[in-house]
């Protein structure tokens, strides 16, 4: 294998890193709840408890490198320019998966001292990357192109998502653990979900116009605006804890999932990639009602972050890298046996883990959750990373 072939494209580095993370991030995580309620024993742990690490790590480690990957490769696509070349995209992926490394290595052995360079390298890649994207949106305008909403979301997401990121740098630093639960908070609200809900926004009504007969595309400007106003006013409710303020916005966002659901849902045959897209987005409005409930009437626990974090960005995670991984690899846009697994596998975890918040965080069905994301998911992971390590099966650059 050729080392260069990870540089080939902008989604390749990032998507193995990405690989890694995830799947090693979930092998860690399955391996801490085992001999935390299993009694399995010998398993290294670092000194900051594993339960104060799940959420930055997962947050800022797992998904992101996906997200870069993806934004690397669509951004000036959306924008109307070229590819971005080596140069542009290789000073974010190598610094993502050097941090990525150091962080899984400090998990596996139990070397605290890695984990703040870690999230410092990835720190520097995100900071480069905005860089690099933001010079994209500022050529494009210079080009006389049309503004691009959505770009523009997705900048302010990483904008938001690196002050997360630094807080939970912070916090490791010594910070006050006001800073770790600001680096949660932040990285679901203001980063993760804005970034997902922008990317269903952009590629749901144009996959599905493409494969669906008398599809209707919709996707308004000013359904941007008000996810924005929505979310922002959510965060806004939970970092300064205004009660009234996050069940408004939760329960705005519910009926904005809601409709666009309704709206995007294929009243024709749809291929596989489209529905399990559409199946993953109904864990939207689920979720976002479930933090209205939890806010306002019943005690829920983690289950709403879990419902979002798991149901929804993990099964557009699923669609949305398959669908890159098969187009631009030279394979036909179709969901595999392994991701059909990992996207069953994801519904499954998400409904037990909404099972343990609800049972008080009930061991077994914890652990449950965590091992079928595993068995789920790991051989979907493998089957990628030996596609990003591969020429195009077609032959093609890239």
């Amino acid at each position: 294998m050729n080392p260069s072939i990870l540089l080939a494209a902008p989604h390749r580095l990032p998507f193995l890193t990405g690989a890694l993370a995830f799947g090693g991030l979930l092998m860690w995580w399955l391996a801490q709840l085992a001999q935390l309620y299993a009694r399995l024993s010998g398993v290294p742990t670092t000194d900051m408890p594993p339960t104060l690490l799940h959420g930055p790590v997962m947050i800022y480690l797992g998904l992101t490198p996906f997200i870069f990957g993806f934004l690397l490769t669509v951004f000036p696509r959306w924008i109307g320019l070229p590819d971005l070349v080596l140069r542009q995209f290789a000073p974010v992926s190598v610094p993502l998966l050097n941090g990525v490394v150091l962080v899984l290595v400090a998990l596996a052995t139990g070397l605290d001292a890695l984990i703040l360079p870690g999230f410092g390298l990835v720190a520097l890649g995100w900071a480069i990357a905005l860089l690099v994207l933001l010079r994209v949106l500022w050529t494009g305008s210079k080009a006389g192109k049309p503004r691009c909403w959505h770009a523009w979301s997705a900048l302010a997401g990483l904008t938001l998502g690196l002050v997360g990121l630094l807080s939970a740098i912070t916090f490791f630093g010594g910070g006050s653990w006001d800073y770790l639960f600001h680096a949660n908070r932040i990285g679901i609200g203001g980063f993760l979900l804005p970034i997902f809900l922008t990317v269903a926004h952009r590629m749901v009504p144009f996959f599905a116009g493409n494969v669906v007969e008398g599809y209707v595309r919709w996707r308004p400007d000013w359904l941007i605006a008000a996810l924005w106003t929505s979310l922002l006013a959510r965060l806004a409710g939970e970092l300064l804890n205004i009660g009234w303020l996050a069940i408004s916005a939760n329960g705005a966002l519910a009926a904005l999932t809601g409709a666009m659901l309704w709206k995007w849902w294929p009243r024709a045959s749809a291929p596989g990639l489209l529905i399990v897209l559409m199946w993953g987005f109904a864990w939207a409005p689920m979720g976002f009602t479930l933090a209205m409930l939890d806010t306002s009437t019943l005690a829920l626990g983690r289950g709403p972050d879990h419902a979002l974090m798991i149901g929804f960005a993990g099964s557009l995670l699923v669609a949305m890298v398959t669908r890159v991984t098969q187009g631009h690899s030279g394979r036909p846009l179709l969901m595999t046996a392994p991701a059909w697994l990992a996207f069953c596998a994801v519904q499954l975890a998400a409904v037990a883990r909404l099972w343990a918040a609800l049972q008080l965080e009930l061991a077994e069905a914890l652990l449950v959750s965590v091992g079928v994301l595993c068995l789920g998911m790991l051989p979907w992971l493998l089957r990628n990373m030996g596609i990003y390590l591969s020429p195009r099966s077609d032959g093609k650059a890239g």
